[in-house]
């Protein structure tokens, strides 16, 4: 688990300008987006805010996500990528991976509805849902059927990481956004928009580490399932 977070970050890092504008496709009008219906609600209407974070993310994320998922896996098979080539492929396959993370969305909500367990058993099953769409072209019903056979024997060291993503993230949100509530305490008088907008998409861009380790556990299991070796170069077939 902790080697997959080391190469995640590896490749981010090597990656940094191509992945920084795949994520900031989405999430710097989105961001920009957000801010403005913030300052026109109000901070004391969280509500607005939360509602227009949770559709833009489930509209327009899977536009990066998609490119984000193209790209790694040219990359890993040992080929060149381009913003543009990946980007193509984030629109083009929109519609596919938005239909079924938004299905299964649902069953795990219910889950989480019935009781919590479930809800977090569902999301572990489909935890590698995305690039079963982008890269083996599966639909709706079978992205989740792929996901549930390429998770099975992983699913409590994939919980394990998204438990320390999660914490890890926290963290870093404190730093980030600590000076912040440290003006507003002293009422100090500034126009802090665009800096907090900065950082948000700092954040987006941090944030992209959890679809990399997925993808990292895609690309275990799929080269596993195959019997060959994971270092093994174009074995994967990757959408033109």
């Amino acid at each position: 688990m902790i080697n997959k977070f080391g190469e995640a970050f590896s490749l981010l890092w090597d990656h940094i300008w191509l992945f920084t504008a795949i994520v900031l496709t989405v999430a710097l009008p989105g961001n920009v987006i957000i801010k403005l219906i913030t300052l026109s609600a109000g901070e004391a209407n969280f509500m607005a805010t939360l509602y227009a974070s949770i559709w833009i993310e489930v509209i327009f994320a899977p536009l990066y996500i998609g490119a984000l998922i193209y790209a790694l896996a040219r990359i890993k098979s040992g080929k060149t990528v381009t913003y543009r080539e990946a980007m193509t492929v984030g629109v083009r396959k929109w519609f596919a991976l938005f239909a079924a993370r938004f299905i299964a969305s649902i069953f795990i909500g219910l889950g989480f509805l019935l009781l919590v367990v479930p809800g977090i058993m569902l999301a572990l099953r489909y935890a590698l849902l995305d690039p079963a769409v982008i890269l083996e072209d599966k639909g709706i019903s079978e992205s989740r059927a792929r996901s549930t056979a390429l998770t099975a024997g992983r699913r409590w060291e994939i919980f394990g990481m998204a438990l320390l993503f999660f914490l890890g993230l926290v963290l870093v949100s404190f730093l980030f956004y600590f000076p912040f509530g440290v003006i507003e305490a002293l009422e100090i008088s500034a126009n802090l928009a665009p800096v907090e907008i900065i950082l948000d998409c700092l954040i987006s861009v941090v944030t992209v580490i959890i679809q990399i380790v997925l993808f990292l556990y895609y690309w275990e299991a799929v080269h596993k399932e195959k019997g060959t070796n994971i270092s093994a170069q174009g074995e994967q077939q990757v959408p033109a």
